[in-house]
């Protein structure tokens, strides 16, 4: 069976959420999910993959560039790959760092696909003729999207923001205007360049340091730092806890005094990862450890357990 990450499970909450908005009417102001953890799942809950299967702005191929290399570098208007968990590769949990070393023209743009539309002949230009950039960039795109046809439209059912350097600018022949479709795989997929404007990009230049050299030693150390007890709950709080667990306890509205008072049990400064809306903590109930996602979007400011640092 394929684990899910921790982020994947704050989307699922979320998911839930809104399913319950659909089917009940109301509007769900928070929920609990836990799932018991071994290493693997606490290590997975408090890293990122530093495995890339697409090219996008969140492109994490410079963090493994950084892991092989000593460094890795990236142009950009902002950093293609912020600070916050630890990466993972071949086993091992590094800590992400950059600085900027300079900075130059560019040019960003949004193209958008359109995955059933048509174009010429001499509208069309082959994806072997595109620039190695262009490739990255339409080809990953494409590649990864199903044509499913509940989602087929008129128009782009795909729109991609990219920021190009000048050089890159100038050997691209998607920005040549030249060409309005290109033929991959014997499709024809008509595209358009959107919001085109010339940015100043920054030079980044990312370094790691090894945080761990194995998963066993990582997931050690968060249950360290992070490993939180719930106990002394109230009848009511155990209800949501064993709700929770391999599943997920849904606030309908703030006036869930029984899940107000269970948020009181996930600080801020315990939590693997956390924002104003909701987080990941590690928790130990009745004897067994829990990788837990908390989301409490819906309540008041002053009633959230934590606050955006």
């Amino acid at each position: 069976m394929n684990k899910i990450s921790g982020m994947e499970r704050r989307v699922l909450a979320t998911l839930g959420l809104l399913a319950l908005v659909v089917l009940t009417g109301c509007s769900a102001a928070g929920s609990l999910s836990m799932e018991a953890a071994d290493d693997a799942e606490i290590a997975e809950a408090a890293s990122r993959p530093a495995v890339v299967e697409s090219h996008g702005p969140d492109d994490q191929a410079v963090v493994r560039e950084a892991i092989e290399n000593g460094s890795g570098t990236a142009t950009a208007t902002e950093p293609p790959v912020d600070r916050g968990l630890p990466f993972v590769y071949s086993d091992t949990y590094y800590e992400v760092n950059w600085n900027v070393t300079g900075t130059e023209l560019g040019t960003a743009f949004v193209v958008g696909v359109d995955l059933n539309g048509t174009a010429s002949v001499d509208e069309t230009v082959a994806f072997e003729e595109l620039s190695e950039h262009d490739r990255q960039l339409l080809g990953s795109s494409i590649s990864a999207t199903t044509a499913d046809e509940d989602r087929l439209r008129p128009g782009p059912e795909i729109s991609v923001f990219e920021e190009y350097t000048m050089a890159e600018t100038n050997s691209s022949v998607l920005l040549s205007s030249e060409y309005s479709a290109v033929r991959y795989n014997g499709t024809i997929y008509p595209f358009e360049i959107n919001e085109r404007e010339n940015v100043a990009l920054s030079r980044y230049r990312y370094t790691v340091s090894t945080v761990a050299d194995s998963t066993a030693a990582y997931a050690q150390q968060i249950r360290e730092k992070h490993l939180i007890t719930l106990s002394g709950l109230s009848e009511d709080e155990k209800v949501v806890v064993n709700e929770a667990i391999d599943g997920v306890y849904y606030a309908e509205d703030t006036d869930d005094e029984a899940f107000r008072s269970v948020m009181d049990y996930f600080p801020a400064e315990s939590a693997i990862d956390a924002e104003s809306f909701g987080g990941t903590w590690l928790v130990r109930y009745d004897g067994e450890v829990y990788v837990a996602d908390l989301s409490y979007g819906g309540f008041d400011l002053n009633h959230r357990p934590v606050t955006e640092e």
